[in-house]
């Protein structure tokens, strides 16, 4: 009798480059242990990746982009803040919204640690995704830091130095575990959140009916489903998308604070300069400043 072959396919260290990411001239092979920075040109992710397994372990640290990401049986809307683990044969697939994504995807085999399948985040029934708070962020992307140093540095007792962090991220997402869950939500919820994120990061200028009329909803279903899913309101994220602009605008071009209020549909530009300065902490003129710095 012949063979079935498995209808989804198990990606390995020498076709996982391929599978995941935009072609590029660089060679990944996951093995035992890799780091990259996912908005590393080399390593931007693919916008669609159809079912498939992986045979070596994956966490991924995510601090900017967004997309609906589907562990096993449960679909989750990925965005910033989220810490995400995926064992090795468990069935994942990806489906980006936003074409900029931040953060850290570090690939390894069984052997990196003992005992990996025992913790809860990378066992098939377990939650797979982290969600934290703003000092949580910084407290991971801290040693998420250290390790890509390590890495990249290649010294002696490199691999042990990576071991020793990896433990203390692990086991400080197992106190997490039990007190930290993402948002919930349906799969059409999550679905109409991502449409919705989509649309916003192609033309942020239009008003909420508006989106709530392409999108074939109420205003305020899309509302509470958007607030639901992500824990903020649909006009938030559109002001997130509005800050993104005028932060681009800001770096990249020459124009006036004016001329860039006058773009972004604000009437007056003190108002502006009060709305960026919530955001972000900073004027618009002090931003650029730093920025040149």
């Amino acid at each position: 009798m012949k063979s079935v072959k498995h209808k989804i396919p198990v990606i390995n260290g020498s076709n996982f480059r391929d599978k995941y990411f935009y072609p590029a001239d660089t060679h990944i092979d996951s093995g035992r242990f890799e780091i990259h920075r996912r908005e590393d040109e080399a390593y931007r992710c693919q916008p669609l990746i159809t079912a498939n397994r992986l045979d070596f372990y994956m966490v991924v640290l995510v601090t900017g982009g967004e997309g609906i990401k589907t562990f096993g049986t449960k679909e989750y809307y990925i965005r910033k803040g989220m810490l995400c683990f995926i064992p090795p044969g468990m069935v994942t697939n990806w489906e980006s919204v936003v074409d900029e994504h931040e953060g850290y995807i570090m690939t390894f085999d069984e052997h990196i640690l003992p005992n990996l399948h025992a913790y809860p985040f990378f066992q098939v029934d377990g939650c797979p995704v982290i969600t934290l708070n703003e000092a949580q962020q910084q407290y991971f992307y801290h040693y998420f830091q250290e390790i890509e140093q390590e890495y990249i540095a290649g010294q002696p007792h490199q691999l042990e130095l990576i071991k020793a962090l990896l433990t203390v991220v692990f086991i400080k997402t197992q106190q997490l575990y039990t007190v930290t869950e993402p948002m919930g939500g349906s799969n059409a919820a999550i679905r109409l959140t991502a449409a919705f994120t989509a649309l916003i990061d192609k033309d942020f200028e239009q008003k909420l009916s508006t989106y709530a009329g392409l999108l074939n909803v109420t205003q305020n279903h899309l509302n509470d489903t958007v607030k639901a899913v992500t824990g903020k309101t649909p006009g938030t994220h559109l002001h997130e998308r509005m800050i993104k602009e005028a932060v681009q605008l800001l770096i990249h071009t020459q124009l006036t604070i004016a001329e860039i209020c006058y773009r972004l549909n604000f009437s007056d530009q003190s108002y502006f300069v009060r709305f960026f300065k919530k955001y972000t902490g900073l004027t618009p003129g002090q931003y650029r400043a730093n920025s040149k710095r």
